[in-house]
């Protein structure tokens, strides 16, 4: 069974060389790295000149620069393996990351996604931590309700199921994987390995932390929303028995995130008729239950709520801390 290893790369040439070495170190030999260059401006050829002529690594350039989206999705689409992964190039994987994936799809044929758990690290790959906020799923709910992140790295999917969907959006600047996961549970189960197999660096560069928190979450919003309009699109096609409880849950959530997102964007006109909108759609108990809330949490209540921002950082005390994008 061949292993496709993504790397969609932009800028990140003073990390790339250990993220390739972390492939070529792995313990199961049948492997493919599909690398795609999104018109790097730093050192990349040079970096990548050394392994050009490796029969297992096929190197790419888009002819210009396209974003994280349009590069992933090429990265699939010349990917001829039959489980795929994404590799970050500022990341790097544990020499038995591959193996234990490959082993997981074969006993779990009905799994679309196998993701794992990571190390939280800091610049220079030093782990700092085990991640606490990848965890398997609650029996019977679906990723897409919790949007909390614990689907992450490592993450390998079925390319067959891939295959199904409508592959990864080339718009996508931020959030891409969490919008390829909730497209892939459509097609599939998703399995939970509580294993470190991968090394997640934490950086000034990094496209979704360090800063970079509030504006990945606004992509990740817009990601909720196409994936609850089209699955309450298929759903109304299917008519299925137990449709109507379905629509209604897959509205609710559709309108509870664009409150947020409005909210984010002070987009107020927007908020204001969401908001209003949202008891009859599905959101009266959704708000009740808030009601109930906010006199024992007050103000800390409407800042969780909207006003904070979840990160990930290096050393962490609190416990069940949550990642929005990817």
């Amino acid at each position: 069974m061949l292993f496709s290893i993504l790397i969609a790369n932009y800028n990140n040439s003073r990390y790339l060389e250990n993220a390739l070495n972390s492939v070529l170190s792995q313990s199961y030999p049948n492997w493919e790295m599909i690398i795609v260059d999104d018109c790097s401006t730093d050192d990349f050829d040079s970096v990548i000149e050394k392994f050009e002529k490796h029969p297992k690594i096929k190197i790419y350039k888009n002819k210009k620069n396209q974003g994280c989206g349009y590069t992933k999705k090429k990265c699939a689409g010349l990917a001829t393996g039959d489980i795929l992964g994404f590799l970050d190039p500022d990341d790097s994987l544990d020499p038995e990351a591959i193996k234990v994936m490959i082993n997981a799809h074969i006993e779990k044929p009905s799994c679309s996604i196998v993701h794992s758990t990571h190390y939280i690290c800091d610049e220079f790959l030093n782990v700092k931590r085990i991640a606490e906020y990848p965890r398997p799923l609650p029996q019977g709910v679906p990723y897409l309700f919790l949007n909390d992140g614990r689907v992450h790295s490592f993450a390998s999917f079925k390319y067959s199921c891939y295959k199904k969907t409508e592959g990864i959006s080339v718009l996508y600047k931020k959030a891409v994987d969490q919008d390829l996961y909730y497209k892939l549970e459509e097609e599939g189960e998703i399995f939970f390995i509580n294993t470190p197999l991968y090394y997640y660096r934490i950086h000034n560069g990094g496209i979704s932390t360090t800063g970079k928190e509030a504006e990945a979450m606004l992509w990740h919003y817009q990601v909720i929303e196409e994936a609850c309009l089209r699955r309450i699109k298929k759903i109304t096609l299917s008519q299925g028995a137990d449709a109507q409880n379905l629509l209604k849950l897959y509205k609710t959530k559709y309108y509870k995130t664009r409150i947020f997102n409005n909210f984010k964007k002070k987009q107020w006109l927007g908020f204001t008729y969401n908001l209003l909108l949202f008891p009859f759609v599905g959101g009266a108990s959704n708000l009740l239950s808030y009601a109930r809330k906010f006199p024992k949490e007050g103000l800390h209540l409407i800042r969780k709520s909207f006003l904070e921002t979840h990160k990930i950082k290096l050393i962490e005390s609190v416990k069940n801390e949550s990642n929005s994008c990817s």
